[in-house]
């Protein structure tokens, strides 16, 4: 198995269980802020402890730090969503799968960005990731 597909399997299991622990969060009806500053310190302490084992200066041009504080406003923004949905009892059955399909704006925009290929088999797999969720929401 190549690398970048052992590690998109390794982000699969791994986000899927952060996915799990964010309905047990807005289960337990948990004050949302505080989840999410809790949260992102793991996410900070590995930033800088590669950052320091690799030894490499911090370099981030203008564009990518603007762009970097656009994704991470845009992510808080669909955690709080996420989270919002299961505190007013939304089921991670149904609400997990329908984020989960972000992965059609995903190849939307590298389309349009990128120009990258639409095939038929990628069609076909958007459109049974789609079907199944109108399927597992009834």
């Amino acid at each position: 198995m190549n690398t970048p597909i052992l590690l998109a399997l390794v982000t699969l299991v791994t986000l899927g269980i952060v996915a799990f622990f964010d309905k047990v969060a807005g289960a337990n009806q948990v004050y949302i802020p505080s989840w999410l500053i809790v949260n992102s310190i793991p996410y900070a302490l590995l930033g800088i402890v590669v950052h320091l084992i690799q030894r490499h200066p911090f370099d981030l041009s203008p564009r990518m730090t603007w762009l970097a504080v656009v994704s991470g406003f845009i992510g808080a923004i669909g955690i709080f969503s996420l989270l919002l949905a299961f505190k007013a009892g939304g089921q991670g059955s149904i609400i997990l799968p329908i984020s989960g399909l972000g992965v059609v704006v995903a190849v939307i925009l590298s389309y349009i960005v990128y120009r990258e290929p639409v095939t038929a088999t990628k069609l076909l797999g958007l459109g049974l990731g789609v079907s199944s969720i109108i399927v597992l929401s009834r």
